[in-house]
């Protein structure tokens, strides 16, 4: 596609690092491609995105949050215990995503009619954030400024109904037996008219009030089912198998290692883990970039392994200045640093302990790495039930497991050649896919096939 002829791409992100991370990513190899590219997400972000060469713009109103003003979007916050369980997921799409519906699309409004205004020939491309639904409403007829395609890109596990398939949100095993089946028809009832019934509600308010012709769908299946384009960021066998999946859904594989953790400066030990002299197992953990409680899964890695002299445990905290609790003992066989990037960290691991992020088990795969996930937050149960089921971990289905349930976890993925087998098979397939030519066809397409900007 010649120069002149390029879509500016919009990007538009929750503003959070799990989010925006590999968005970003997309943005800077597009950048680097000779589209013009614009940002739209949280303030906090500026920096980072001007840093990757695109235009910076703020969301509006109360979507313009952060990781330190997050508890400010919840009722109740000092007086009611978050829920558990699938509950915690409702709870979190309510009202970190569903009402922020309006302030998000009055920011898509905002950015297409400036586009509209200054150059109105030139086409928009938007490239979504899964977890974005502030686009969602143009997809169902709300008036406004419309883009000339719309691309979801899917940063999190597959939510698509379908009888053998357990309903998303739920955090439910796959299972495909008549009895599966049968479990999967109750539950997706109980998922669709109570579960969810105060999401849907919400939803369909917000989206008639911002003038949606249609019904909207599930919340979780509307990307998929109403884009354009979207394009689940990991590869087929990492989900599960779909007999009729919509027209707009296409797999475009992982990010490619390099291009999704900014670099660091290595910690002094790091001789330890990269030659490793002494030849011992690599046992890496870490609890993503969100989760700070490090009495949950950190410390109690490194007390169950602490007497495993042929192990060494390297903990990334997974943020910039992060430190342990005061008083934590760390064991001679522990090595700790704030932050590491795990495309860094991962080529010398043999098993990855994680709580479920779906950044850092497609970082694992990509590694041919096998993973033990344990997390019960948001899509942590899902990512945990597509590893066990595609071959490559464990799900140990608490995100607080015992010093006796880690052991023996790691006793049973370092036993098993399958588990290492199966995730290097994986990570050939991920090497098959060349993730930002894909990205870059799907948006070639669009821009050819649509009218201009209305």
């Amino acid at each position: 596609m010649e120069e002149s002829s390029k879509p500016i791409l919009v990007f538009f992100s929750t503003p959070a690092d799990g989010h925006v991370g590999p968005l970003s990513a997309v943005a800077r190899n597009m950048v680097t491609r000779g589209f013009e590219v614009i940002f739209v997400t949280g303030s906090t972000f500026q920096s980072k995105i001007e840093g990757i060469g695109a235009t910076f713009n703020p969301l509006l109103g109360k979507a313009n949050f952060s990781i330190a003003t997050v508890n400010s979007l919840f009722p109740g916050k000092d007086t009611a215990p978050p829920p558990t369980g699938p509950h915690r997921l409702v709870h979190s799409l309510l009202y970190i995503f569903v009402k922020l519906i309006p302030d998000q699309h009055k920011t898509v409004q905002a950015v297409l009619q400036e586009i509209k205004s200054a150059r109105p020939k030139r086409k928009v491309i938007l490239l979504v954030d899964f977890s974005f639904g502030g686009a969602l409403p143009i997809l169902y007829g709300a008036p406004g400024p419309r883009p000339n395609g719309m691309i979801f890109l899917g940063i999190c596990p597959l939510f698509l109904s379908a009888p053998h398939i357990p309903p998303g949100g739920l955090g439910l095993p796959y299972d495909a037996s008549p009895a599966g089946l049968e479990r999967n028809k109750e539950e997706y009832k109980y998922r669709n008219e109570e579960l969810f019934s105060e999401v849907n509600s919400h939803v369909r308010t917000i989206f008639k009030e911002l003038g949606a012709q249609e019904e909207p769908d599930f919340i979780l299946e509307m990307p998929v089912l109403k884009s354009d384009r979207y394009l689940q960021m990991c590869i087929p066998s990492l989900e599960y198998p779909h007999p009729n999946p919509p027209p707009a859904l296409r797999f475009v594989g992982s990010l490619p290692a390099g291009h999704r953790d900014a670099g660091k400066e290595k910690p002094a030990w790091w001789d330890d883990i990269a030659v490793n002299a002494a030849k011992k197992t690599i046992v890496g953990v870490s609890q993503g970039t969100a989760n700070v409680i490090f009495s949950k899964l950190i410390i109690p890695t490194m007390q169950a392994l602490a007497s495993s002299e042929n192990i060494l445990v390297v903990v990334a905290l997974g943020r910039d200045g992060a430190v342990l609790p005061e008083g934590t003992v760390v064991p001679e066989n522990a090595r700790v640093a704030d932050y590491i990037p795990f495309d860094d960290l991962l080529p010398y691991t043999d098993v990855f302990i994680t709580n479920g992020g779906y950044g850092g088990y497609q970082h694992s795969i990509s590694h041919g790495v096998p993973i033990i996930i344990a997390g019960l937050a948001a899509d942590k149960p899902e990512v945990a039930n597509r590893a066990e089921w595609a071959g490559v971990g464990l799900n140990l289905k608490t995100d607080e497991p015992t010093v006796e349930v880690i052991q023996e976890a790691v006793d049973t993925v370092l036993g098993d050649e399958n588990y290492k087998k199966r995730a290097q098979e994986l990570q050939q397939e991920m090497g098959r896919y060349d993730t930002f030519s894909l990205i870059t066809k799907n948006i070639e397409e669009l821009a050819g096939a649509h009218i201009p900007l209305e």
